[in-house]
């Protein structure tokens, strides 16, 4: 009974919602072969707009994308996107995903600009990408009355981020750049430079 229950949670559950999520989203979701899913993703897509996923994607329970205002959406081949986790694009921009990128669980990508994530990257729970910020120079408007400014985040190749981690926007983290859990970064991160701390800074680096 072990047997047969493990089978159908690992194999014939994420294929059934699989299908049913190319059928529910035909038209307006491009979807990969090989696509797996513990879920139905909850998925707005906006007239203009285009999400894209590709080949051997494997998605966790509770997955929501949003692509509004001619924006896009792309998870690239062999990425695992675990539970919670949240894309959102707006303004014309794009959230790219590159190659075999792991994804923790609860992560938020707020893509008011360009969020860039290279291959190979391990993105861990509870992680918010923020390209978005509130103005908030006017003492005579309420802030969220100010509007937003917004700057594009990158991520290249090969990064780790620990759980927790908060990216600013107008942030570039080179090849290989490590990031400590519950570190908040402000700056930009060299290649294989490891850091950490409230704003983060250069611990060490990377040996080869």
């Amino acid at each position: 009974m072990v047997v047969i229950t493990q089978y159908f949670i690992r194999k014939l559950r994420p294929a059934f919602y699989a299908f049913l999520t190319r059928i529910l989203y035909s038209g307006r979701v491009k979807i990969g072969k090989y696509f797996r899913t513990d879920s139905i993703p909850r998925i707005l897509v906006d007239k203009g707009c285009k999400i894209e996923i590709g080949n051997n994607v494997e998605f966790r329970r509770n997955i929501e994308i949003r692509a509004h205002n001619n924006s896009n959406i792309i998870i690239e081949d062999d990425c695992r996107i675990d539970r919670g986790v949240r894309f959102l694009s707006t303004n014309e921009s794009t959230i790219s995903i590159g190659k075999r990128t792991r994804i923790g669980l609860n992560a938020v990508f707020n893509g008011g600009a360009n969020i860039t994530v290279g291959e190979k990257c391990l993105i861990s729970g509870f992680v918010y990408l923020q390209t978005s910020m509130h103005a908030f120079s006017s003492q005579y408007k309420a802030v969220q009355d100010q509007g937003f400014d917004h700057a594009p985040v990158i991520l290249k190749n090969d990064c780790w981020l620990g759980t927790h981690v908060v990216i600013l926007p107008g942030i570039i983290l080179e090849k290989g750049a490590v990031v400590g859990s519950n570190a908040v970064v402000t700056k930009n991160v060299g290649e294989y430079n490891i850091v950490g701390g409230i704003p983060a800074k250069i611990i060490k680096e990377r040996m080869q």
